[in-house]
């Protein structure tokens, strides 16, 4: 293994990324570390620019194992599961010594449900790299799914061992011991973590979760409270974590205490959202917008749902919201005018979604949506010629 792809491996992303464009200085087309560039860049989800990487790869590097691994990792992202797979089933074949190959095929597998593949496939990376607390990491993963509560925690153990600042093995191995019954089991797993990382957010976050569990909203809100932004910025890292019932709870219990307020409403909206309940969130995007006329979040989260529920009637009122949340950001932000952009694409109104479109890519702060609205522009340019 190059010393490039060994950083990447062990999660050293900054040490990897600067080590491969310094090789890339002094060989412009060196296979390694343009696949570890291109493995960055699926990282981030940007799949088209790791394919630009791997296109600089010359032909007599594409045999390299770290070259055809990344090429298989774009092959996962880019919707096709099954040839990805296949591609890192042959990996292993080719290289039974490269740990990377098995735990990428684990990945897979595990994506894929298929747990008893995924435990072989992540088992044999642990046998290479046992010290490896990632590894373990993802094998007590697999075990998990396969049903093996006891071996998976005995990794999740050692994946802690290994890595003691390492957040989602402390999340991992509480959710586990939640799971079957021993929620004050994982109670202390979280204490523990908390007390290496007295800040953390999301262990502070599923901690309130479990007490929200078990109804103990005191505890929750007290808890919530000793993390930086209190309860609401918990209720936020809730939403993050997919917990959205449990920041509906806290958002609620903040608003039965008189702490009610626009941002409140906004991450209710948003939780509420997450977990497919359409007429709740909407109601408390509604509220959001009331309580602080001069945000722009809330208008454009209710337009751009309407938008996405498709009637005539959610339409009209979806652009309504959508061309409020564009006067509320006043220039400030490029979002609700991507957002504008798609409503008119959605109408099959080229000439104003390319134009709205293009204020987007022209924004001072577009940044990723730089990206989006260029691509918006080029296929409602190719719509407008074929109408």
């Amino acid at each position: 293994m190059s010393s490039i792809n060994e950083l990447l491996d062990l999660g050293e992303r900054d040490d990897a990324r600067a080590l491969a464009e310094k090789t890339l200085a002094q060989k412009p087309t060196d296979g390694e570390a343009l696949s570890a560039l291109a493995r960055l860049a699926l990282e981030d989800g940007e799949v088209e620019l790791a394919q630009r990487h791997l296109a600089r790869v010359l032909p007599r590097e594409r045999s390299l194992f770290e070259v055809q691994l990344a090429e298989a990792m774009v092959l996962q992202l880019s919707g096709k599961p099954d040839a990805a797979r296949h591609a890192f089933a042959e990996l292993t074949a080719a290289h039974p010594k490269r740990s990377e190959g098995f735990f990428a095929l684990g990945i897979a597998l595990l994506e894929k449900e298929d747990a008893k593949g995924a435990e072989k496939a992540l088992g044999t990376a642990v046998s290479f790299q046992p010290q490896h607390f990632l590894y373990r990491y993802r094998h007590g993963e697999s075990l998990a799914q396969a049903g093996r509560m006891a071996d998976a925690a005995g990794e999740l153990i050692k994946c802690i061992e290994l890595r003691p600042d390492f957040v989602p093995g402390y999340l991992a191995f509480s959710r586990l011991l939640a799971a079957t019954g021993q929620a004050d089991k994982g109670v202390e797993i979280l204490n523990a973590g908390l007390g290496a990382m007295p800040t953390e957010r999301r262990l502070m976050a599923e901690l309130a979760r479990l007490r929200l569990v078990a109804d103990d909203v005191d505890g929750a809100l007290a808890q919530a409270e000793k993390a930086e932004g209190g309860a609401l910025g918990l209720a936020e890292e809730l939403t993050r974590g997919n917990a959205n019932d449990a920041a509906v709870v806290l958002c609620e219990a903040l608003e039965k205490r008189g702490k009610g307020s626009a941002k409140v409403s906004l991450t209710k909206g948003v939780a509420h959202e997450g977990s497919g309940r359409t007429a709740e969130a909407l109601a408390a995007y509604a509220a959001a917008m009331k309580q602080d006329p001069s945000d722009w979040s809330a208008a454009n989260n209710r337009g751009l749902l309407l938008l996405e529920t498709g009637d005539e009637a959610s339409l009209a009122e979806a652009k309504t919201h959508l061309e409020e949340a564009v006067a509320r950001a006043a220039g400030k932000a490029p979002d609700p005018l991507l957002n504008l952009a798609l409503w008119f694409g959605r109408q099959e109104q080229w000439a104003e979604g390319i134009a709205t479109a293009q204020k987007v890519i022209s924004h001072p702060k577009a940044g990723a949506l730089k990206a989006q609205a260029e691509k918006m522009v080029a296929s409602m340019q190719q719509a407008s010629k074929k109408a």
